[in-house]
């Protein structure tokens, strides 16, 4: 590491002033591999210094010798020389030390940063991708089809293909008597929208399969979730729209809603977010609620129990919009949203680290370092990382 930027490194953490000039610099240097989460480290132990020299008699090389103890002497005594002539103050001395000693732990502590910058660095986020299934079973990758493409099913309905959404278009109704049925299946890391045939807009969220008839009937439009979806419902007074899961119906007659209804979560969560809707238990329609506006239905798929309760509706729908939004949210929520957008794997090494909560926003394009290192700020928890999978490790 240059001699310079340590320098700007060590005043920087110790309190000192930096130019315009080296604040450019060291953050060219931070976006280099590796630098980023070991300059953390540093922060950590620059804050673990400034707390010893605040006590009355604080020794700069006790504290040397306690945090790098079982150091060679011979190198020890080389750093502190470099260090003593280039850093006269205190809590740079400190700082500096705190450097090699991160170095040292590691060992080769700079191949190891890297390799796991390099790892978060090819986990990237989710993007615009999906497969649609036609009624006669053939599987179009729509990721592959180029943008214009349009493609025509046997009940004359024309699906256009922008590159990021499907669009249903219907010239006339057909008498036929068989309903044709399509699935779009959005895959981990990956999100769709759809514009069904009745104008009916649909953003389909990671790892989610949506079918539906390429033409809806005279008196309902019926389509089947497994998954998550955000739905803009026309309005139609003579058609009510109702979206059918594992667990719960939900009727409307034209709104906006949110319905998470994952096959390995222990709930089905439906948020309404202007109009009115009905969720009912499909098993037991007398078990029903109407929701307004700002609420949310919470079908308990043990129990059968629906509950009706009062939330943000930003915690619940701002994925469509391109963030994460988290307030009081179980780490165990966080990062099942984590794994399916980046498509890694959790693992949690302490039970209880799941139960832990967190609050923040993020762009839903960022790094997945960027998020894993603004929880690890709170010094909860720490990240591991391995074959794509993350590790929850209690601090």
């Amino acid at each position: 590491m240059e001699e310079k930027i340590i320098d700007i490194i060590s005043r920087s953490l110790g309190g000192q002033p930096i130019t315009n000039e080296e604040k450019h610099e060291l953050e060219l240097w931070l976006k280099e591999n590796g630098n980023k989460r070991f300059y953390k480290g540093l922060e950590m132990f620059s804050a673990n210094s400034k707390e010893a020299l605040q006590l009355p008699q604080a020794n700069v090389g006790r504290a040397f010798e306690k945090y790098l103890g079982k150091l060679q002497q011979s190198r020890a005594t080389l750093r502190m020389r470099f260090i003593k002539k280039a850093m006269p103050y205190a809590a740079s001395v400190l700082l500096m030390l705190g450097l090699f000693s991160v170095m040292m732990y590691l060992g080769n502590s700079d191949s190891g940063i890297a390799k796991q910058e390099q790892w978060l660095a090819a986990i990237e986020p989710g993007s615009q991708k999906a497969e649609l299934i036609l009624d006669d079973g053939e599987v179009l990758n729509l990721e592959e089809k180029k943008e214009k493409d349009e493609i025509k099913e046997k009940d004359g309905t024309v699906i256009s293909n922008t590159g990021s959404a499907l669009v249903y278009n219907v010239s006339a109704k057909t008498n036929n008597q068989k309903t044709i049925y399509n699935s779009l299946v959005v895959p981990r890391g990956g999100e769709y929208q759809l514009q069904l045939e009745d104008g009916t807009k649909v953003w389909v969220n990671s790892e989610t399969r949506l079918r539906y008839p390429t033409q809806f009937a005279d008196n309902k439009r019926v389509v089947l979730l497994e998954g998550e979806a955000y739905f803009e419902v026309s309005k139609d007074k003579t058609r009510p729209f109702i979206v059918k899961t594992q667990g719960v119906d939900v009727r409307v007659l034209g709104t906006h809603f949110n319905i998470s209804s994952y096959a390995d979560e222990d709930a089905i969560r439906t948020t309404l977010v202007e109009g009115s809707v009905s969720v009912m238990d499909n098993k037991n329609p007398e078990e029903n609620l109407l929701l307004n506006p700002g609420h949310q239905a919470v079908f308990l798929k043990k129990s059968g129990d629906l509950k009706n309760k009062k939330v943000n509706v930003d915690l619940y729908t701002s994925w469509k919009d391109g963030k994460f939004v988290f307030q009081e949210s179980s780490l165990t929520d966080i990062m099942n949203r984590v794994s399916r957008w980046y498509d890694v794997k959790v693992f949690y090494q302490n039970r209880e680290a799941g139960d832990l909560n967190f609050t923040g926003t993020l762009k839903r394009y960022e790094s997945l370092d960027r998020l894993l290192g603004m929880i690890e700020k709170t010094n909860e928890v720490k990240f591991l990382f391995k074959d794509k999978t993350i590790i929850v490790q209690r601090k």
